[in-house]
């Protein structure tokens, strides 16, 4: 049987009736797995109350004595300027800076609630952006010099053991797929799925073995084969 999924939701923070935690709440109940809240000028119902409810959801997928995942999202840094919330501080002279910092002791707040939990020692958190700033003038405004702006990823108590302690490896968001599933125990043969490469072993990255602007050059080479099997699945 297929997955019920609803990818178009209104809630209170607009014009809908349900609250966001009603909206879960609701789905879960009718057995829908997948839901997109799809407010109006706003993304009020991704935070209002995410975390709270993100240890209500971890405490009773750990109940279960079964394997779980919680996926969650913030998007308060997401676009420019950012969204303040209330918990917001005025600690900085720029908006967007002060967001940053809001996001981050929440975020930081949570991975130490989960620390103290009894399902942490069996638990692996992933921490990932998904791309760099939208605000792509901010580390200038900050007069940084000398930074190479990366996506921000990293890994809480992995099951995997780095071969390489203490060295700064070159990757891309390629590598971090196996190295996501080696966090979580999976054994990769010969440490590579598609074009990435477990970062916890000792192999050499793609971009460490050709240098990136080899890399660049080739991803952006066309493939029918791609385009008609992969991205449009035609026979």
């Amino acid at each position: 049987m297929g997955k019920r999924i609803d990818l178009h939701i209104h809630t209170t923070v607009s014009d809908g009736a349900l609250t966001p935690k009603e909206v879960i709440d609701e789905a879960c109940k009718n057995g829908v797995s997948v839901i997109a809240i799809a407010d109006h000028d706003t993304v009020d119902a991704y935070n209002d109350e995410l975390f709270e409810y993100a240890k209500n959801e971890l405490n009773n997928l750990a109940s279960k004595d079964e394997p779980f995942n919680l996926t969650m999202l913030t998007v308060d840094t997401h676009f420019t300027d950012g969204y303040v919330c209330e918990l917001c501080q005025n600690q900085y002279d720029e908006q967007y800076s002060n967001v940053i910092a809001c996001s981050s002791r929440q975020v930081s707040e949570f991975l130490d609630w989960i620390k103290q939990q009894d399902f942490y020692d069996n638990t692996t958190v992933v921490i990932s952006g998904d791309h760099l700033t939208m605000d792509s003038d901010y580390i200038e405004r900050q007069n940084a010099t000398d930074f190479n702006r990366r996506t921000y990823f990293t890994i809480v108590n992995g099951a995997a053991v780095n071969e390489k302690p203490c060295v700064e490896r070159e990757y891309t968001t390629l590598d971090l797929y196996p190295t996501t599933l080696a966090a979580l125990g999976v054994q990769i043969e010969r440490n590579r799925l598609g074009l990435g490469t477990n970062l916890y072993s000792g192999e050499d990255t793609l971009i460490e073995k050709y240098g990136l602007d080899y890399i660049n050059v080739e991803l952006l080479k066309d493939s029918q084969l791609y385009r008609k099997k992969l991205l449009y699945g035609k026979n």
